[in-house]
């Protein structure tokens, strides 16, 4: 579910509506005999904006808003502006800058919603900044930048929403988040920007941050706790994920919103699934899905379905799983949202029941369909280059505070007495010599503590990666014997040669290559650091075939696991063996696993 809605909505019922109405009263019109000018229907619409004068300051930038959604948005552009002229007026009548200000707002606002992104759009949301710095307005400066960043976030211009949402959240904290009207939600749009990049580290303080300030309704509050929850979940903290949609389903039941009810048990559903309690998460996987049919939240139904087919497929009921697939599928198909993710999976479990089917030239089909989507979800997110303006502008900010703090410091200087100014720096001179050694030391210290850390925390996570690699290579073992005995069994049982092509194809998916031994070896270097160098130096004569079988018998692998992984019979790997003892000149007592271990 998303965190919160940008207002680019199109309400199309009251649109046709009002246009029928429209419709039948030019009509009524013509058959009188008379027709009223089409000012008059201008006048109309801003005589609602007439009583903007009558309304608090406080309320009035609001009041506008509203009004222009409930009238002007979708209105054709002459007209449109022409009444948006007319409130600037009003605006400038009255003495309001607030108000004058936001009219670049409203006008940025038309173009998006009709023209979608556009340079005029982009062209008014900076003139509304503008305007906010000229007249020494900080906090609409702020909100200003921060819409900026949501025009942008809304048409996927990643990198130029990150800069506008720093610039913005870093004007928030100069004026004091306490001081910013309605500043939850502020905080709750740019952490939606994050946890949409996955960036869930700069997400969940932000959502936390927003839960501490007053929401106006009950349902944001539900929304932005359930975030939290999928940030936890989505990170593998499911104890802590169950909490925040426990605390989400309590406010939900304490309200009555059955809607929120279904979804916070789906979510509760969902953290089952992905610890592997399928009994527990079944119930409320389909509380989820019968509340997302009846909301129509197609998207969110189709989720839910996928995660049913894979708890169907666990128990083989394939039958049940094909059709589940299929009606997600059939769900997203004209969906506007996102849905890549979505397709991404159903490719995975297409591929899986292919297999199941025996089906294995379509398997083929859907795993590289499968990796493709994953690939093109990787290439999109641009996650490393937001990485990079976050540091960017981390760093331009910190060298700006450096600087103003110099000159403050300078202007100090100047108005400080001499002799006070001259006795300051002779202490503060005897005081740095005094310590500087003793400084310099204990900053050494602490680099090197902080360098070893890091070295230390690379090992453990290479350790680590080279564990999980090398088990799922063990796994592979066991797929690559199945496929094996098909192929035998599909052999002599069939003259079909091309679904034994697709057995094997599949089966070379799962033996060691060129390429997996390039990522294996880059992994087994970082954690047996200098290994193949001090093989080398020990027997120059060894073969990379050499080298690559004696860094499988580090890892303590047997002789099947080996075969398995290189692609050749148990009985090759013993004279592979036999051979490199040759080569090392072992003697007979001497294993060669003994050997290796010592390097």
């Amino acid at each position: 579910m998303p965190l919160i809605n940008y207002p680019f909505d199109l309400n199309f019922v009251a649109l046709i509506k009002r246009c029928l109405w429209v419709c039948l009263f030019f009509s009524f019109i013509t058959i009188s005999g008379f027709a009223a000018p089409r000012q008059d229907h201008n006048s109309i619409i801003f005589s609602s904006f007439k009583h903007l004068s009558d309304t608090a300051q406080t309320r009035r930038v609001e009041a506008a808003s509203n009004i222009y959604k409930n009238t002007c948005r979708h209105l054709d552009e002459p007209t449109a502006m022409s009444i948006l002229d007319s409130v600037e007026l009003l605006a400038k009548k009255i003495n309001d800058p607030s108000l004058e200000c936001s009219i670049y707002v409203l006008r940025a606002d038309y173009y998006s919603v009709n023209r979608g992104y556009n340079s005029l759009s982009i062209d008014y949301h900076q003139k509304a900044i503008d305007f906010a710095v000229e007249h020494e307005m900080p906090i609409e400066m702020a909100i200003y930048l921060h819409k900026k960043g949501l025009f942008y976030f809304t048409f996927s211009h990643n990198i130029e929403a990150c800069q506008y949402f720093l610039q913005a959240y870093n004007k928030f904290k100069q004026i004091g988040l306490n001081n910013i009207p309605d500043v939850s939600r502020y905080l709750a749009e740019q952490a939606q920007f994050y946890y949409a990049l996955r960036d869930y580290d700069t997400a969940r303080p932000l959502l936390q941050l927003a839960l501490k300030y007053p929401i106006s309704q009950i349902r944001i509050r539900i929304n932005l706790t359930t975030a939290i929850g999928l940030i936890f979940r989505s990170t593998g903290h499911y104890p802590a994920a169950i909490d925040y949609f426990n605390r989400a389903l309590k406010i939900a039941v304490a309200h009555k919103d059955t809607a929120w009810i279904a979804i916070s048990k789906g979510n509760i559903g969902s953290v089952y699934f992905m610890q592997g309690d399928y009994q527990k998460a079944i119930p409320e996987l389909l509380v989820d899905y019968q509340a997302s049919m009846h909301y129509k939240e197609f998207v969110n139904a189709a989720k839910t379905l996928l995660r049913l087919s894979h708890i169907n497929i666990y128990y083989k009921q394939y039958a049940q799983a094909t059709a589940r697939v299929d009606s997600a599928e059939a769900m997203i198909k004209d969906s506007k949202e996102d849905v890549l993710p979505v397709m991404s999976e159903i490719y995975n479990q297409r591929s899986t029941l292919c297999q199941m089917a025996g089906r294995y030239k379509d398997a083929v089909i859907y795993t590289n369909k499968y990796l493709a989507s994953k690939d093109s979800i990787a290439r999109r997110d641009n996650i490393g280059e937001i990485e990079r303006v976050k540091f960017k502008f981390s760093a331009e900010n910190y060298r700006n505070q450096i600087n103003n703090i110099k000159t403050i410091a300078d202007v100090g200087a100047f108005k400080r007495n001499a002799v006070i100014f001259i006795l300051f720096l002779l202490i503060i001179i005897f005081v740095l010599l005094f310590t500087r050694f003793r400084l310099n030391a204990k900053r050494d210290q602490e680099l090197l503590m902080i360098r070893k850390r890091r070295v230390d925390e690379k090992l453990k996570n290479a350790a680590e990666s080279l564990q999980l690699y090398t088990e799922n290579l063990k796994q592979n073992n066991a797929l690559i014997e199945t496929f094996k005995a098909e192929i035998e069994r599909f052999k002599a049982q069939s003259t079909d040669r091309a679904g034994a092509e697709h057995l094997e194809k599949l089966m070379q998916a799962h033996i060691m290559t060129d390429d997996t031994w390039n990522e294996f070896k880059k992994l087994f270097t970082k954690v047996h650091g200098g290994f193949f160098t001090r093989l080398r130096s020990t027997y120059p004569y060894l073969t990379d075939t050499d080298m690559r079988m004696l860094s499988l018998v580090k890892l303590g692998l047997n002789n099947r696991e080996m075969a398995n992984m290189l692609g050749i019979t148990v009985e090759g790997i013993k004279k592979s063996k036999q051979r490199l003892r040759k080569k090392m000149q072992l003697s007979p007592e001497v294993d060669i696993e003994h050997i290796v271990a010592s390097f």
